[in-house]
């Protein structure tokens, strides 16, 4: 399991953060004069997952059938296909991994629980603020709090509108552009997009990037909300600066961490109230689709270099050589013979002296490195973890001279030649095995079939 987190790290985590980074610059710099398109943080939330699905270019491969493989205890030994994890003990690295997981879930049900106690203080004050009865034509319920806070939603299937202790002391046209606003967040659900932000940016903490992405989602969001607002009310923009000036100047900043939408947040910087004061006096005119369509050419464009990269780095070949230096073949891939019940051989046979040094064929890191792991026909044994998916045995050894877990270079001695196991004479089997299938050990070494 260990080796499978290991894994999941070096070719999921690692570059689901770098391309969280790229797209998240990206999004920011198109976004920078349109902020009135939550939908890109959207879009750039749901790009930045791109390298978490297993695409590839070389996805597909020739199965070869009939090929049983080694046997499930094979499976658990395997480890990261780009052998990127060098000179290392794994037993160090199994500890730091648990540690690094108790400690991720630790801390991810922490703040879940905070999360939850924030949500429970919102409830409990939304239910203990006063019913304002008498407004017309609305179909939320609008409350009035005991506290100077910015005006918000809560809620999920029934949204509520809470205004603050101020609202009463205000204008009644203030007072209508303030509940106009809020009406304008349910319309567009957008207390539930918040919530959903929040909930995702708590869980997946790890990337700060998805946090970024949330607080240029609700900066968007306002800018929307605005837009749409003074359009659908038919309101004199000035009044409605004004009136979110006014309340920006009454309320008292909430917490960032309050899953709710609110126009005084720590979230929001002294540029970001310029910004928006702006747009609503003098707002740009942007075609949304246009922005989308740039925004899905660049994001298309970015995963292609990507996959570009990754594929690049994952087919770089193997440095090959003959795990033994003097020797004659006496068995090759694909054999029939009585001795293996006229089953086709799985590798190639070596025929050399007893104790003569067996080599590595690759850099690689050695998983399994003794009698015990695979079935006792093959004796001793060492198989080696490749990168690009790609593993070797050397079976039947008189003796082993590497540990599981080490990292083994090319040319290396990792045993000597023997007739361990169930062996009709002294000699080395040695077989390839690519992404669970054997194959053609002469194909990647050249090594003659001409049989003794």
């Amino acid at each position: 399991m260990d080796s499978t987190v290991i894994q999941f790290i070096v070719n999921s985590i690692l570059p689901w953060l770098i391309f969280s980074a790229l797209t998240y610059t990206c999004s920011l710099r198109m976004a920078r004069h349109n902020n009135t398109s939550p939908m890109i943080w959207w879009l750039a939330l749901a790009a930045s997952f791109l390298p978490l699905i297993p695409f590839s270019f070389s996805a597909i491969s020739i199965v070869v059938p009939d090929l049983e493989y080694i046997n499930s205890s094979l499976e658990s030994a395997k480890i990261v296909k780009q052998a990127s994890i060098t000179h290392a003990s794994l037993n160090k690295v199994d500890l730091i991994v648990t540690v690094l997981i108790i400690g991720y879930c630790c801390l991810t049900c922490s703040k879940l629980v905070q999360l939850l106690t924030i949500w429970k203080s919102l409830k409990s004050l939304s239910h203990s603020s006063e019913l304002i009865s008498d407004l017309p034509d609305i179909q939320a319920n609008v409350v009035v709090s005991s506290l100077n806070h910015s005006p918000f939603v809560f809620g999920t299937a029934a949204p509520q509108i809470v205004l603050p202790k101020y609202f009463p002391l205000l204008e009644k046209n203030q007072r209508n552009i303030l509940i106009q606003h809020e009406l304008t967040h349910i319309k567009n659900k957008d207390h539930i997009s918040v919530l959903i932000w929040r909930v995702l940016s708590t869980l997946l903490w790890i990337n700060p990037f998805i946090r970024k992405m949330e607080w240029q989602f609700i900066r968007a969001m306002e800018h929307r909300c605005d837009r749409e607002t003074i359009s659908r009310f038919q309101i004199n923009k000035h009044d409605y600066a004004n009136t979110l000036l006014q309340s920006l100047k009454r309320s008292v900043q909430l917490d960032s961490s309050n899953p709710i939408a609110q126009f005084n947040s720590a979230m929001l910087c002294a540029e970001d109230y310029k910004t928006r004061l702006k747009n609503i006096v003098d707002p740009v005119n942007n075609n949304h689709l246009n922005l989308v369509i740039k925004f899905a050419l660049t994001i298309l464009a970015l995963f292609s270099l990507y996959v570009f990269i990754k594929e690049s780095a994952v087919t770089e070949k193997l440095a090959w050589q003959q795990p033994i230096e003097s020797y004659k073949v006496s068995s090759s891939f694909r054999n029939i013979s009585k001795i293996r019940n006229n089953r086709p051989h799985q590798g190639i046979d070596y025929i050399a002296a007893r104790g003569s040094p067996v080599l590595s064929a690759a850099d690689g890191i050695a998983v399994v490195a003794d009698n015990e792991s695979l079935p006792p026909n093959y004796g001793n044994t060492v198989l080696i973890q490749h990168k690009n998916g790609y593993q070797t045995l050397y079976s039947h050894l008189d003796a082993i001279t590497v540990k599981a877990g080490t990292w083994i270079e090319a040319g290396q001695s990792i045993g000597s030649v023997g007739d361990t196991g169930k062996a009709t004479g002294v000699h080395l089997h040695f077989e390839v095995i690519k992404d669970n299938q054997r194959v053609d050990p002469s194909l990647l070494l050249h090594t003659s079939s001409i049989q003794l």
